[in-house]
């Protein structure tokens, strides 16, 4: 019975020890659960007037593991921005990155990159607007996906067209109805008093109005 029990404690002590020496063997390896962790983020410079220029700048970052796969970048410029020029690539190492970007047309880009860790890529849009492009608050929005591991990531940049045809950059493109004459609409009462309460341009207030009634 004695040598029975010690048979078993030695071969579980075998086992530790035999476990503990081949961790360090293993101890390079890259665990299963590894994945990238992409972030994405955008924003802009320069007034976007009708006629004009503004630039985009978008930052792909990585501070997980490599990705496993090319990462894809997609932005779809809005109505009335068209891209002038080529795709400006600035602020990422020299190693450890891997960039191209395959489509660029005036209407949109995609991209392709290949992230170590820890590692990331800045890219600058300079687009035109067009004479006609649409008032107001236009979207924007940059996409970086990776198929591989399944991640999708995005961010808005919401920017306002202005110039010259756009009210007040709320996208109407209209402008102001007054000043409104009131001549001959109201007739039966004298003595009207209005407050200043009309601010439109070129617009004035009557404070007292003398109105007559004519006979038919």
């Amino acid at each position: 019975m004695f040598m029975h029990t010690l048979r078993r404690r030695m071969s579980a002590l075998t086992a530790v020890l035999g476990l503990s020496i081949a961790l360090p063997l293993t101890s390079g390896a890259t665990p299963a659960y590894a994945v990238a962790n992409l972030h994405v983020t955008k924003s802009h410079t320069g007034n976007f007037v009708r006629g004009g220029q503004g630039t985009y700048h978008i930052t792909i970052s990585n501070t997980g593991d490599p990705t496993a796969d090319e990462v894809i970048v997609r932005d779809d410029f809005p109505q009335g921005l068209t891209l002038n020029g080529g795709v400006i690539v600035q602020g990422f190492p020299t190693t450890g990155v891997a960039f191209s970007c395959p489509v660029q047309e005036e209407t949109g880009i995609v991209c392709s990159v290949l992230f170590d860790a820890n590692t990331a890529v800045t890219i600058d849009l300079t687009l035109d607007v067009a004479a006609d492009a649409p008032c107001g608050v236009v979207p924007n929005t940059v996409t970086a996906s990776e198929q591989a591991e399944g991640i999708l990531v995005s961010a808005s940049d919401p920017t306002t067209v202005t110039g010259t045809g756009c009210s007040d950059g709320d996208g109407d493109g209209g402008t102001s109805i007054l000043p409104v004459t009131l001549n001959g609409v109201v007739t039966p009462f004298n003595n009207i008093s209005t407050n200043n309460n009309l601010l439109s341009p070129g617009a004035t207030n009557t404070t007292r109005q003398n109105l007559g009634i004519n006979a038919p």
